[in-house]
C-alpha cells in the first residue's frame, strides 16, 4: 500500500534530510513537504500521517513564526483524526501542547549528542523496536516538556539532559514526539546548524572547543545516526498499516 506523509517543515534550514528520503522511497512512502512560512498546509485530510519537524522554540520564538497559531489548530485538528503523528523537538512541543503538556525552560541547554535512556514503556514501544535500551540523540534546545506529564500521555525515554526525551498518547501508540532532531545528525545537516549558530562559531576558548567536539562526533557516529534513525523512521511507517 503506498502511503502518503505531510511534513511540516519550520525554518529553512531545518527541512527533511536524505535518510528522510531514502527511508520513504525504500518504503514506498511520499512526502508532502510543506514550507510554513511560505504556504498553509490547511488541506491535510487526505494524507495517512503527520511529521513535524523541528524549529527555533525560545523567547521570541511566537513573533518568528507567525504561523505557530494556524499549526496549532492543524495539530489539535490532526489527533481529533486519530491519525498517526511524530513529533521533533518543536514538532514534539506542538504535539505535547495538544495533548495538555506544559512547555517551559529546562534546568539547562541540551545542546550535541547525547545519550538518551529508554523507559519499560519505551522499550516496548512499536517505534523503538530493535533500538536497544539507550540511543544517542541529536540534541539543541533549551525549552522543555514539563513534568509531570498528563494522564494521557506516557514517558518513553528520558536523559540526565532532559526528563521527556520522547513520549507518546496513552493508547495511540502512533502519536509520538521525540525531543531530538535526529534527522539532521549527519555531518552535513550539523555542519550548517552550527553555520546558524554564529555566536558559538565566532566564539574563544569553550565555546570554540565545543564546536570541534560537536563536528568530530558528527563525523564519528555519522553512520550509527544514521542507522538508528532509518530504524525509527521504518517503524514508524510500520505504525501507518
Amino acid at each position: 500500500m503506498r502511503y502518503n506523509i505531510l511534513v511540516l517543515q519550520h525554518t529553512e534550514w531545518q527541512k527533511p534530510g536524505p535518510v528522510f528520503d531514502r527511508v520513504a522511497r525504500e518504503a514506498g512512502v511520499v512526502l508532502r513537504v510543506v514550507q510554513l512560512w511560505r504556504e498553509s498546509a490547511a488541506d491535510f485530510a487526505e494524507f495517512d500521517a503527520l511529521i513535524l519537524l523541528g524549529g527555533e522554540c525560545g523567547p521570541g520564538w511566537e513573533s518568528r513564526m507567525p504561523f505557530l497559531g494556524e499549526e496549532r489548530r492543524l495539530v489539535r485538528a490532526w489527533m481529533d483524526l486519530n491519525r498517526p503523528c511524530l513529533g521533533f523537538n518543536l514538532g514534539c512541543h506542538l504535539l505535547a501542547e495538544a495533548a495538555g503538556a506544559t512547555i517551559g525552560p529546562g534546568h539547562l541547554p541540551s545542546l550535541g549528542f547525547i545519550e538518551g535512556h529508554l523507559t519499560h514503556e519505551g522499550r516496548n514501544h512499536p517505534l523503538f523496536q530493535g533500538v536497544g535500551r539507550s540511543c544517542r540523540l541529536f540534541k539543541w534546545h533549551s525549552q522543555v516538556i514539563q513534568s509531570p506529564l498528563p494522564r494521557n500521555m506516557v514517558l518513553l525515554a528520558t536523559s540526565k539532559d532532559c526528563m521527556v526525551e520522547a513520549c507518546a498518547l496513552v493508547g495511540r501508540p502512533y502519536i509520538v514526539g521525540l525531543q531530538c532532531d535526529n534527522y539532521l545528525a549527519i555531518p552535513d545537516d550539523v555542519h550548517l546548524w552550527l553555520k546558524r549558530a554564529g555566536d558559538l562559531l565566532d566564539g574563544e576558548g569553550p565555546h570554540r572547543a565545543f564546536v570541534a567536539r560537536l563536528r568530530d562526533a558528527a563525523r564519528e557516529s555519522a553512520a550509527e545516526m544514521t542507522a538508528s534513525f532509518s530504524l525509527l523512521l521504518r517503524n514508524f511507517v510500520s505504525l501507518l498499516k
